[in-house]
């Protein structure tokens, strides 16, 4: 499945499947907390104590997913499952956590793990040694396949190479939206995985293979998940988890965070501070 998406917010936006050019998922963020406490917010890109409310319906607009913030914190409910925070969407409540690598795994499937880096996110089936997911972010879409690149290591090898240089420690996922709890940190062996399977899938095309063309400019060109369905969950909780992967990978590595009150600023904000980081790099 090719999804993409209309803004670049990723919790305001459509989500298109390419396939048939047709609204698959809407997600919808709203503020649940008074106006006049919003605009005398000092700073309200770190503000921790607002309320929002984010829902994700099908074309249909039955809602499929509904979340409460309360500041950064998520609690989840999907279809009529109440899941809760984090450590139980991801069926864990530590991650690997590597110097320029973090892996979280998925709860339906402990073999399906959630790699992100400064660059990249993309999911990872370890029994097939295969990427089952990726987002596309800025890049030009070409409607024709990759050439191959057999010389490159496998996802996972790429992974495990590193994890015995890393000391472990065991901090919970949750506080991971924290700016103040990153630190290198490393997996527990023993997770547990999700038994729910869904029966309903919404009927999705296969999409052709294409080419993406990164930009290296925040709100140049689109932004695109891509991703094979799972047996054992529905395609929607991909789509909530990378979500939440998209939040915790940029305050894992520094990234511009995304502003819950201010979206619309979110992309200046990047490329500004991209525009800083490239130049700091050019002049040490």
């Amino acid at each position: 499945m090719l999804l993409k998406f209309t803004t670049t917010d990723i919790l305001d936006t459509a989500l298109v499947d390419v396939s048939t050019g047709e609204r698959a998922f809407d997600i919808v963020t709203e503020n649940t907390e008074p106006q006049s406490q919003i605009d005398d917010s000092a700073e309200p890109s770190t503000s921790s104590n607002g309320r929002r409310y984010t829902s994700i319906k099908d074309a249909s607009g039955a809602c499929l997913v509904s979340i409460t913030w309360t500041g950064r914190r998520p609690d989840i409910t999907i279809f009529d499952e109440k899941v809760g925070q984090l450590t139980d969407l991801f069926g864990s409540s530590t991650v690997k956590f590597m110097p320029k690598i973090m892996a979280v795994p998925t709860r339906f499937d402990t073999e399906y793990v959630w790699t992100a880096t400064p660059d990249s996110l993309t999911l990872v089936d370890y029994d097939s040694d295969t990427v089952k997911g990726t987002f596309h972010q800025n890049v030009i879409r070409l409607p024709s396949p990759f050439k191959s690149r057999s010389s490159k290591s496998s996802p996972s090898s790429r992974l495990t190479s590193t994890v015995d240089r890393v000391p472990s420690t065991t901090p919970s996922v949750a506080n991971l939206f924290l700016p103040s709890s990153f630190s290198k940190i490393s997996l527990s062996s023993s997770l547990s995985s999700s038994s729910s399977s869904f029966s309903h899938q919404p009927h999705i095309k296969k999409t052709s293979p294409s080419t993406f063309i990164p930009t290296h400019l925040p709100g140049i060109g689109g932004n695109y998940l891509e991703f094979d369905s799972h047996p054992l969950a529905h395609d929607v909780e991909i789509i909530v988890s990378f979500l939440m992967m998209e939040i915790l990978r940029r305050g894992r590595f520094s990234l511009t965070p995304y502003d819950f009150q201010r979206p619309k600023l979110w992309q200046l904000k990047e490329a500004r501070d991209l525009m800083l980081r490239r130049i700091r790099r050019n002049t040490v």
